[in-house]
């Protein structure tokens, strides 16, 4: 996949272009792990594990999802639909973006992409003939806003737990069928232990915030590990199972 080149969307300059759908979303199909909101948490959790990502200074800067391992790309893009029952986001936004000024809000297009057209004769078109936002639009318009509101509300989240000191490594080791083992501790998921040792105070604050429900979630969407290992049974030298390990620091 090139770089994306992304400009900003003018009823103008973009008036005859149009998207072309590709339902497997092809585009994401060597992602490992993408960048969700704390909004999608309830949605994803039963599809998906969700857990931390940590930047270069192994500090944790994003809520994220699995969808593969860099053996396999992204599991749930299939040959021709998406594998799963939810879909994060920045998957479904794409080819747009969005960028943040002082009070501003920037819809942008990745004109680059494969599945964007100048040419309206072909897919979707994003602008009608009077100018305005085609029904396509208005609802990318509406999935950005919703991904810009829960990246904001993942950040304050996560200062949230790691203020609480509720983060801890999580080491995940996957045993392909030919016997071959890989290893990975990059990213982070909910101690436990720490959250059992919280006051009933804290927990009841917690509770009503909605964050202890996105913790529990967070936690259950281990499981969905299971689901990435079914995925890969039509590769070659497919995951014959997956162990997860909670590693206290």
């Amino acid at each position: 996949m090139t770089s994306p080149t992304y400009v900003p969307l003018d009823s103008t300059q973009h008036k005859h272009y149009s998207i072309v759908q590709d339902n497997s979303y092809s585009h994401a199909k060597d992602f490992n792990l993408v960048n969700v909101g704390f909004n999608e948490i309830a949605s994803l959790s039963g599809c998906m594990p969700l857990a931390v990502a940590v930047d270069d200074t192994e500090h944790p800067h994003a809520l994220v999802a699995v969808v593969g391992w860099p053996q396999f790309g992204n599991v749930f893009c299939g040959q021709q639909e998406w594998l799963g029952h939810a879909l994060p986001l920045s998957i479904q936004s794409y080819p747009f973006n969005y960028a943040l000024g002082e009070q501003k809000f920037t819809v942008l297009l990745d004109e680059s992409a494969p599945c964007v057209s100048p040419d309206t004769s072909v897919g979707v078109a994003l602008f009608s003939t009077d100018g305005q936002p085609s029904s396509l639009l208005k609802a990318q318009q509406s999935a950005l806003s919703s991904l810009v509101a829960g990246q904001q509300q993942a950040q304050a989240f996560l200062k949230v737990l790691r203020e609480l000191g509720l983060l801890t490594r999580l080491s995940v080791s996957i045993t392909r069928q030919d016997g071959e083992v890989h290893e990975a501790a990059n990213l982070l998921s909910i101690n436990e232990e720490k959250l059992a040792e919280l006051n009933a105070d804290t927990l009841l604050q917690l509770h009503q915030q909605g964050i202890l429900m996105a913790i529990n979630a967070m936690m259950l969407s281990l499981r969905q590990y299971n689901r990435l290992v079914q995925l890969t049974r039509t590769n070659e030298n497919p995951i014959e199972k997956v162990g997860l390990k909670l590693i206290s620091e």
